[in-house]
């Protein structure tokens, strides 16, 4: 099942949950996020109307330095790096994501994410998927910090728009052993595969949840893979994709 948020064109101000069947819409049910869950009738296409961020979770939280061959990386890291995005980051596909700091360089990361299906605290690694709904795609902009401190501070990583995900939720997807690209202007300049990652999905939220209450909709980016080009900055006018093969894209436009 792919989960979406959805304006109709002509009622852009109505945000609606709802079911993509091919380019088919179906209306939901009662709340996403309960054992009442049901699909209703058809509602709408895809053509007739424009994809939100696919949930609003209360909170956002990072995995970093979480592929081999990404800087500071370490297969002796008792734990992972770990980073929390407000809620105000959250936008969707095809939203216009600005810099708020025109001196500062910026720059996209892809990344799978994880949708947490309901309240989790202290769920076992083997548990770990009844506590997940399904995966989407991530953006997880960030901006160079100044004075040259850790990028992960706030203000490197939580202006308003600097976490764009969609455009599903797949409730179906196997992410254990996807390919993870990020494309600038149509050129891959990162990629990875999921199951190269240090910190798997399952042993991320599994460790969250001790210390770390989630919730219904809450969204886990599991990381950033290596560059292949070296180094690539944002400039205005920039188009990015994140992609997860089997699962979908993430397009967004980047304004400076």
């Amino acid at each position: 099942m792919k989960l979406i948020r959805y304006a109709l064109n002509k009622a852009p101000e109505d945000i609606r949950f709802g079911v993509l069947k091919g380019k088919e819409v179906f209306s939901i049910e009662n709340e996403v996020f309960s054992d009442k869950f049901q699909i209703g009738s058809l509602a709408s296409t895809l053509g007739e109307v424009t994809l939100k961020a696919p949930c609003l979770p209360s909170k956002v939280v990072g995995i970093a330095i979480n592929f081999e061959g990404i800087d500071n990386f370490s297969a002796e890291m008792a734990e992972p790096m770990v980073f929390v995005k407000p809620a105000s980051c959250v936008c969707g596909p095809y939203a216009e994501i600005k810099k708020p700091f025109p001196e500062l360089k910026w720059w996209g990361e892809a990344e799978l994410a994880v949708v947490i299906g309901k309240k989790v605290k202290n769920i076992t690694e083997e548990d770990a998927s009844d506590a997940v709904f399904g995966f989407t795609i991530a953006n997880d902009t960030t901006v160079e910090n100044i004075n040259c401190r850790d990028h992960h501070l706030a203000r490197a990583k939580c202006p308003d728009d600097f976490c764009a995900i969609g455009p599903w939720i797949d409730t179906d997807f196997n992410a254990s052993n996807c390919l993870i690209e990020a494309i600038q202007n149509g050129q891959v300049i990162r990629k990875g595969m999921s199951s190269d990652q240090f910190w798997q999905w399952p042993k991320i939220v599994s460790w969250l949840s001790t210390w770390m209450t989630l919730l219904p909709g809450d969204v886990i980016l599991t990381g950033n893979p290596p560059d292949t080009v070296g180094m690539r900055y944002l400039e205005s006018g920039d188009i990015y994709t994140a992609k997860v093969h089997g699962l979908g894209e993430l397009n967004n436009k980047f304004i400076c």
